[in-house]
């Protein structure tokens, strides 16, 4: 990638929703030209969608939590299944460790966590951990600065 293609691929992470005609403006380039690139970068899985942050509290889902779920046996597929099933999952890894997965939830209330997490222990023993303030969450691999390539 030259650094042209860099500088809009940090400039959409910082702002996606800045036109062609904005891009084409900061990167020295026309609007076709950054049109064509973008399109080459989203046709190649660099960048991979567009979307809204939604503050959680805001539309009835104030709680986080991490779930650490230790599996009994081969429960890879159910696990899968069971956390791309339920839109509160808004995370599922399967990681290396005691447990098996570390898994993100939303939930409306400490009782509808609770009936989240239940599901879970089905496949396993389930630990989970509540967010009480999170102090970094969803940072982009890579974004410019304001005044950064002006």
């Amino acid at each position: 990638m030259n650094e042209k293609t860099f500088h809009i691929v940090k400039l959409l992470v910082s702002n996606a929703r800045l036109s062609f005609n904005a891009l084409a403006k900061r990167v020295d380039l026309s609007p076709p030209a950054v049109a064509e690139r973008v399109r080459r970068l989203e046709n190649t899985g660099v960048l991979l969608g567009y979307h809204a942050k939604l503050e959680r509290s805001a539309v009835g889902l104030p709680i986080t939590a991490f779930v650490r779920l230790s599996c009994k046996g081969a429960k890879f597929q159910a696990v899968t299944r069971l956390a791309l099933e339920l839109p509160q999952v808004l995370e599922c890894h399967h990681i290396t460790g005691e447990a098996c997965f570390l898994i993100k939830l939303a939930a409306s209330s400490i009782a509808e966590l609770k009936i989240l997490i239940e599901r879970f222990r089905e496949y396993g023993e389930a630990d989970s951990s509540v967010v009480l303030s999170s102090v970094v969450e969803q940072k982009p691999v890579f974004g410019v600065q304001e005044g950064e390539w002006e």
